[in-house]
C-alpha cells in the first residue's frame, strides 16, 4: 500500500466533492437574491462570487441545520441546493467557453493546488518510510473534530474525553469543520476526515483568490484600471510575506527550527500560504466577513428591499464568521462600529447606520446558540478572561529579560518599527507608500476609508492585546488577518503604480523601487524556505527510523478503523503529549487526549491523563488480569501500544494470550476490557 498515492486519491476525490457546500449553495443565493447583482454577471465571474457567498452563509445554515435536525438533513439541504443550481444552469442555459477562462487564472488556482497538495499528504519514501507534514501539529485537532462530527453529529461529541459519558465539545469555534464533515459523509470509504480537511485547505486557497479579484474589480470600478494585470499582481503577492527569512538564517535558527515552523521565531504574522496550510477557518473567516461588508456596502443605493435583503445576508455572513474565528470576526465587528462612527461623522452616508444594525441583529439571532454553548463550555473550563492586555512580543528584546518586568515591555513599545518590519517586509513598505500617496483620499473614498480603519483596528488589537485560552497568542496571530488583506490590496496599488499604470501622479525614488523589489524577493524566499521546512522537516531531523515508525502508526490506525466499530473507545498513553498518528488516522472515541481537551477543568483533565497512564506503565504483567480491569473502569474497548510504553516489555505475554488486532516492531492494537 503506497499512502501518497492513497492520500492524492482521496483529496481529489474531496476536492471534487467540495463545490456541494462551497460553490451551488453560494450560486443559487446570488441567482436567487440577485447578491452582487448576480443575474446580470458572466456565468465566469459567478463562479468567483458563488464561493464567497458560500462560505458567507453555509457554515451558520449548516450549523444550524445540522445542530437542530441532523446531519442527514444537512445532506438532504445539500442535495436540495444541488438540484436548484442545475435546473439554473439548465433554465438559463450560459453561454460558456473554455477558451474565455484567462490562463493566468488556470496557472494560479494549479500552483496553489499543487503546493497545498505536496505540503500537506504524507510522504512515502521507500516501502515502510512515511512522513507527515509539520502542520499535522494543529492538523490532529481538525481531523479529530470533523470525524467526531461524522460520527456523533453537531456540535461534535468531544472526541478526547470521555468521564464515563459522552461531553458536547462547544468551547471553539468549529463552523469550518462541519463543511469537512458533509463531504467526509458523502465520500464514503474514499473519503476520511484528514483528506477533507486538505481538500478544504485547497478550496479556502482558491476562495481567498476569488475574494481578492472580485474585490478589486468593486473597489476600482469607478477609477475604470480594475485591470486584470492588477488583480494578477495581488494574487501572486499571496507569495510573499515578511523577512522571516533573515533571523532564522542568523542569530535565532535554533529556536526557529526546533519546530520545524520558521514563523516561529518570533510573535508571528503568519504568511498567507500558512495561515491557509494550518488555519484555514480564520482565513474563510476572513473571506466571509469581508464579503458581508461588501454585500451592505455595495447595495446601498438598491431599492428598500434589495437592501434590507443585502443586509440579512450580511448578517447571515457575519454569524458564519463568529463561528468560523471569533478572533478575527472581532476585529470586523470593532471595525463595524468604527465605520459607523465614521459614516455619521460624514452625515451624507447616516442613512446606512441603521441598516448595519440590522445586520447586527441578524447575526446576534443565527450565532445565538452557539454563542450560549461558546460562553457555557468557558465557564466551566476556563476563569480568565480571554483578552489581556500586552505589548506585542519581540524575541529580540524577550532573550534579555526572562520574567515579564517594566524594562522588557519598553524594550517591546521602542522595538515595534522593528518588529513589524520583519514581520511584514513589503507589506509595510508598501503601506507606508500607499499612505503618502493617498493620505488625501482616504475621507473622500469610501473604500479607502473602510480600509484604513481595518488596518487601524489590526494593528491595535494585534499590538496590544492577548488572548489567554492557549499558550499561544492565538489573538495576536489572528487580528492581523484583515489588516494583511488591506496591505495585500494596498501593495498592489503601489507594484499597479509602479510598472503598469501610464499615469504616475506619484514618482517613487529609484530608492523605493529598488527596495521593494528587494523586499519582494526577501518574502518569497521566506515563503519558500517556510514550504520547504513544513514539508522535510522530519525527514532532515529525525531520518528514517521516524520515518517507519510513522508508516507503522498509519498502518495500525486503519487496521482500527477497518475492523472496530465506529462507536468503540480506543485509547493510546495520554501521556504521550501531542500524538499525531492519533488524531491524524484514528477514528475514534479516546477516554483522554492533549487534542481537544477544550473546555475541560486542568486539574481534571491531568487526574485523568495520569489514570489512564498507568495502565500503559504496567511492569511485569503475567496475563490480562490486571489490564482488562483498568480498561473496564476507563470504558476502554481497544489499546494502541508502542514502543516507548513500558506496558510494551509484556507484549510477547500479551499477544500470546490474545490474538492483536495489529503487531509490528513499532506498533501493538489489543482489545482490552472484554
Amino acid at each position: 500500500m503506497n499512502f501518497t498515492l492513497q492520500d492524492i486519491a482521496g483529496v481529489t476525490l474531496a476536492f471534487a466533492l467540495f463545490p456541494f457546500v462551497l460553490v451551488f449553495p453560494g450560486y443559487v443565493c446570488g441567482w436567487t437574491f440577485d447578491l452582487f447583482d448576480f443575474r446580470s454577471r458572466r456565468l465566469l465571474t459567478r463562479f468567483a462570487i458563488a464561493p464567497l457567498l458560500s462560505i458567507a452563509v453555509c457554515p451558520i445554515l449548516y450549523y444550524l441545520v445540522a445542530s437542530l435536525l441532523s446531519m442527514n438533513a444537512a445532506l438532504i439541504m445539500t442535495f436540495l441546493f444541488t438540484g436548484a443550481f442545475l435546473m439554473l444552469l439548465l433554465r438559463e442555459k450560459p453561454a460558456f467557453s473554455i477558451r474565455t477562462v484567462p490562463r493566468a487564472l488556470v496557472g494560479a488556482a494549479l500552483t496553489w493546488i499543487l503546493i497545498a497538495l505536496i505540503s500537506l499528504i504524507d510522504l512515502q519514501l521507500g516501502a515502510k518510510e512515511l512522513y507527515f507534514s509539520v502542520a499535522s501539529y494543529d492538523h490532529t485537532t481538525r481531523v479529530s473534530i470533523i470525524d467526531a462530527m461524522t460520527r456523533t453529529g453537531v456540535p461534535p461529541i468531544n472526541p478526547s474525553y470521555y468521564p464515563h459519558h459522552p461531553v458536547k465539545l462547544t468551547f471553539l469555534y468549529f463552523f469550518w469543520y462541519i463543511l469537512g464533515s458533509v463531504i467526509d459523509i458523502m465520500g464514503g470509504s474514499f473519503v476520511d476526515a484528514r483528506v477533507a480537511l486538505f481538500a478544504s485547505v485547497i478550496w479556502c486557497g482558491l476562495a481567498l483568490m476569488a475574494l481578492i479579484a472580485f474585490y478589486l474589480r468593486l473597489r476600482d470600478a469607478k477609477k475604470n484600471n480594475g485591470s486584470r494585470k492588477k488583480i494578477w499582481i495581488a494574487v501572486a503577492l499571496l507569495a510573499v510575506t515578511g523577512l522571516d527569512l533573515l533571523p532564522v538564517l542568523s542569530f535565532i535558527q535554533a529556536r526557529a527550527s526546533a519546530v520545524g515552523d520558521v514563523e516561529h521565531w518570533n510573535e508571528q504574522i503568519t504568511a498567507w500560504v500558512g495561515s491557509l496550510l494550518w488555519v484555514p477557518h480564520h482565513v474563510a473567516a476572513l473571506v466571509a466577513a469581508l464579503s458581508g461588508t461588501l454585500l451592505a456596502y455595495v447595495a446601498r443605493d438598491k431599492p428598500l428591499k434589495t437592501r434590507l435583503i443585502a443586509f440579512a445576508f450580511s448578517g447571515v455572513a457575519f454569524a458564519s464568521a463568529l463561528g468560523l474565528s471569533v478572533w478575527v470576526t472581532l476585529i470586523f465587528v470593532l471595525f463595524w462600529a468604527l465605520w459607523a462612527a465614521a459614516l455619521y461623522a460624514q452625515k451624507e452616508n447616516r442613512f446606512l447606520i441603521f441598516p448595519m444594525i440590522f445586520a447586527g441583529l441578524v447575526a446576534l439571532i443565527l450565532s445565538g446558540s452557539f454563542m450560549l454553548g461558546l460562553f457555557s463550555a468557558s465557564a466551566d473550563g476556563a476563569n480568565a478572561f480571554p483578552i489581556a492586555p500586552t505589548i506585542r512580543a519581540f524575541s529580540i528584546t524577550d532573550v534579555a529579560f526572562d520574567a515579564p518586568s517594566i524594562w522588557k515591555y519598553f524594550f517591546r513599545l521602542i522595538s515595534l518599527p522593528l518588529n513589524y518590519f520583519l514581520e511584514l517586509g513589503f507589506f509595510m513598505f508598501a503601506g507606508f507608500l500607499w499612505l503618502k500617496l493617498n493620505r488625501t483620499q482616504i475621507c473622500k473614498n469610501p473604500y479607502y476609508l473602510a480600509e484604513t480603519l481595518i488596518l487601524c483596528v489590526s494593528f491595535l488589537l494585534g499590538t496590544f492585546a492577548r488572548s489567554t485560552l492557549i499558550e499561544n497568542n492565538d489573538l495576536g496571530w489572528r487580528a492581523w488577518l484583515p489588516g494583511q488583506f488591506i496591505l495585500l490590496i494596498w501593495g498592489a496599488d503601489a507594484l499597479d503604480q509602479l510598472f503598469l499604470s501610464p499615469r504616475k501622479s506619484f514618482r517613487f525614488s529609484p530608492a523605493s523601487k529598488y527596495w521593494l523589489l528587494v523586499l519582494i524577493a526577501l518574502g518569497v524566499c521566506s515563503t519558500a524556505l517556510d514550504l520547504f521546512s513544513l514539508r522535510f522537516f522530519y525527514q532532515l531531523t529525525y531520518g528514517s527510523e521516524a520515518g517507519r515508525v510513522i508508516y507503522s502508526a498509519r498502518e495500525a490506525y486503519s487496521v482500527i478503523n477497518q475492523t472496530l466499530p465506529q462507536n468503540s473507545i480506543v485509547q493510546y498513553n495520554p501521556a504521550d503529549i501531542i500524538n499525531r498518528p492519533s488524531g491524524l488516522y484514528g477514528m475514534r472515541q479516546s477516554v483522554i487526549s492533549d487534542r481537544t481537551s477544550y473546555g475541560v477543568p486542568l486539574d481534571e483533565y491531568n487526574a485523568k491523563v495520569a489514570e489512564v497512564a498507568n495502565l500503559f506503565n504496567l511492569t511485569d504483567v503475567r496475563n490480562w488480569d490486571e489490564p482488562d480491569a483498568l480498561c473496564k473502569v476507563n470504558d476502554i474497548n481497544a489499546i494502541v501500544l508502542t514502543e516507548r510504553d513500558r506496558l510494551w516489555d509484556s507484549v510477547e505475554v500479551l499477544k500470546n494470550n490474545r490474538t492483536p488486532i495489529y503487531l509490528d516492531e513499532h506498533y501493538a492494537v489489543f482489545t482490552c476490557g472484554g
